[in-house]
């Protein structure tokens, strides 16, 4: 608790009596950021009905964030954890938990990225420095998203080249042998623009077998022949290999092998990833007609991956072989009726997907499961009244899966899910930037291709297929308000209540450890932000910038009837709060910001019946001086050398529980030049 109040008391103290909104390059607050997540259709983000954040590049930046999860892990409502390396963190929001990958949509530049199996997105190829900003809609967005948009949506967007020929070169050491490495080139010529990025990131990882190297390249360019067509390719490569140091458990491991000790000193794996978007968006005209615009991109994902576990002296190797394709198309209709705003998207959605599993050594996979999604959607706001908005929606989208098996049981099979999905909410904007919202918004999600189907492992090698799993669905209800006052202050509070059908989780209680439907689930919280420029409450002599934030959440995420009836959802805090502030000083900045997540049940404690994991508080700084084109960072993350765990496991088969420990204290030094 000490440890708390002072790093509250640190931020409150640099403050000296000001308090952060996002602001622009000249300084001032920016209430009219134009976002597309919440909509899919061009926007500002007060307007939206929804629970919407933006990060913005300059907020990314001072925040001293190494990757996109620990990002999102400063915003209210969004809770990060990872099982001792980066490659495998899991962004919740809304408390899902372990099945979060399936459960909140993953966009970069509006292409899916969410693998089709369990495995989920890979936040190591998304690059913090390529990232002009990131949108991130709490809650469901089913209706305009489809699959995966249960508990919520991250759009990623990509920086886009701009201005004279201009780039940077930067250069980075850590502590655990860190070295990072990474190369930026951008610029614009009248209707053609070019992005390039490259990066190289190597460490030894905080524990024994957590080496990770990551290799990626990323490029876009966009070209405007005409004021009402714009054309755009997007391309992007990554590799990596990395140790799996496994979990620790309480009854011997970690007094024996410590934190940093590994019980599994030879499990890796290893990934190569390539994507190519394609995208055209135009406004035609007929007669004089408004069409509106329209937008139509094509993208294709090839992903390999490789995993080896020695499995107790029984070691076993599988391959993943993922190719995916999509086609989305879209129509954005915005007009005045009336003085009356009018604004329609219309679109279709089409995935066609490969997914092979093969097994070597001890395992005797053999498998290819194919899926292919059609959806339909459409979603409208209109003002009826003045600044009083009705909004509502409707998805029809259906799969087809296609089980092609090849192990020594031979089945071919297939199965063909289909949803509909309503939504409907009202609006009402009493002020420039200030809105109070309803929405109710009916979800789906269908199975992950390997949620049909169970590994066979030594020594019960019971794997297989499991083809009487049940889609998932559920309605979401969702109230809430944001505030701008005087242009300085963003308030907002957020309250939602989520009710699931047919949940699927990882049942501990059916060995071993299978998927299976949950009858029904129920999730209720409250959000809590604020963010501001406190300059603007108080002038300073001394500081160029000083900008605040803070938000809290309250979750409360129940089993509804069955085997584990009135109990928590494992691995979800009740009581979340981060806040940071960001200050500069002529050539210098300097950030805090700090996290506390609140006690909860191990993973796979479905029955409650071990002691819940501590809580924990961990404060990170950051502290850059600039200079004309050169910048020299240096980083501490972990100030208060915090021993915490973000996963913790409960065993299948015990009462341990296994943990997965987080750094402690450590550094980072780089530089940065700019031409």
């Amino acid at each position: 608790m000490k440890r708390i109040l002072f790093g509250i008391a640190a931020m409150l103290i640099l403050s000296a009596g000001f308090v952060y909104a996002e602001t622009d390059e000249d300084g001032n607050i920016d209430l009219e950021r134009i976002v597309v997540t919440p909509a899919r259709m061009e926007q500002s983000d007060y307007e939206a009905t929804s629970n919407v954040t933006v990060i913005g590049a300059r907020e990314i930046e001072s925040s001293g964030a190494r990757n996109v999860s620990d990002v999102l892990g400063q915003k209210a409502g969004i809770n990060v954890y990872s099982n001792s390396s980066d490659k495998t963190n899991k962004v919740d929001i809304r408390g899902f938990a372990d099945t979060v990958v399936n459960n909140v949509l993953v966009l970069i530049d509006g292409r899916k990225v969410n693998s089709i199996d369990m495995s989920g997105p890979d936040w190591l190829q998304i690059p913090v420095e390529s990232i002009e900003r990131i949108e991130v809609l709490r809650g469901a967005g089913s209706v305009l998203y489809g699959d995966n948009a249960v508990g919520g949506v991250i759009n990623i967007i990509t920086k886009k080249g701009a201005g004279k020929f201009s780039g940077r070169i930067g250069t980075m050491l850590g502590s655990y042998r860190a070295r990072q490495n990474d190369i930026e080139m951008q610029g614009s010529d009248d209707k053609f623009s070019y992005y390039l990025y490259s990066k190289y990131y190597e460490t030894e990882g905080y524990r024994a077998n957590s080496a990770l190297l990551s290799k990626d390249i990323n490029a876009r360019i966009d070209f405007d022949p005409e004021d009402l067509l714009s054309l755009g390719i997007s391309w992007g490569w990554h590799k990596d290999d990395y140790g799996m140091p496994g979990g620790l458990d309480d009854q011997g491991q970690l007094d024996t092998y410590g934190r940093r000790g590994s019980v599994m000193a030879s499990d890796s794996a290893s990934t190569k990833d390539r994507y190519i978007k394609l995208s055209m968006d135009a406004k035609p005209q007929f007669y004089g007609a408004d069409l509106g615009k329209f937008a139509i991109d094509y993208s294709y994902r090839n992903r390999y991956a490789y995993s080896w576990f020695n499995n107790a002296g029984w070691p076993t190797g599988t391959k993943y072989m993922i190719d995916s394709r999509g086609v989305t198309l879209k129509n954005i209709y915005n007009k005045d009726m009336s003085n009356k705003v009018l604004n329609t998207v219309t679109g279709i959605d089409y995935y066609d997907t490969k997914h092979t599993i093969r097994g070597s050594e001890n395992n005797t996979d053999d498998l290819t499961i194919y899926k292919e999604e059609l959806g339909f959607y459409s979603y409208s706001e209109y003002e009826i009244l003045e600044d009083l908005f009705l909004s509502g929606g409707a998805r029809h989208q259906r799969a087809k899966y296609r089980f092609d098996q090849k192990q020594s049981s031979v089945v071919y099979e297939t199965r063909t899910p289909s949803e509909t999905v309503f939504s409907g909410g009202t609006k009402y904007e009493y002020a420039k930037g200030s809105n109070i919202y309803f929405d109710v918004q009916e979800t789906f999600r269908f199975l992950a291709t390997d949620e049909w189907y169970s590994t066979a492992l030594p020594p019960t090698y019971t794997g297989g297929l499991n083809t009487n799993l049940k889609q998932q669905t559920g309605i979401q209800y969702e109230i809430g308000i944001k505030h701008n006052l005087h242009d300085t202050l963003i308030l907002s509070a957020t309250s939602y209540w989520i009710d699931i059908e047919n949940e699927i989780y990882l049942n501990p209680a059916v060995p071993p450890g299978n998927n299976d439907n949950y009858p029904k689930t129920r999730r209720k919280g409250i959000e809590l932000g604020m963010k501001a420029d406190l300059l603007k409450l108080k002038d300073s002599s001394f500081l160029d910038k000083l900008e605040f934030f803070t938000n809290y959440t309250y979750a409360e995420p129940k089993f509804r009837g069955g085997a584990y009836s009135n109990k928590d959802i494992p691995m979800v805090p009740r009581h979340e709060y981060n806040s940071g502030l960001s200050a500069g000083i002529k050539n210098y900045d300097i950030s805090l910001t700090n996290r506390f997540i609140g006690e909860r049940y191990a993973i796979n404690d479905t029955n409650n019946e071990l002691s819940k994991v501590k809580s924990y508080f961990v404060l990170d700084s950051k502290l850059s001086y600039k200079k004309d084109f050169l910048e020299i960072y240096t980083g501490i993350n972990n100030i208060f050398n915090e021993k915490y765990s973000e996963y913790v496991a409960k065993s299948t088969s015990s009462t341990k529980k296994v943990y997965y420990p987080a750094p402690e204290r450590n550094f980072e030094l780089g530089a940065i030049y700019k031409w």
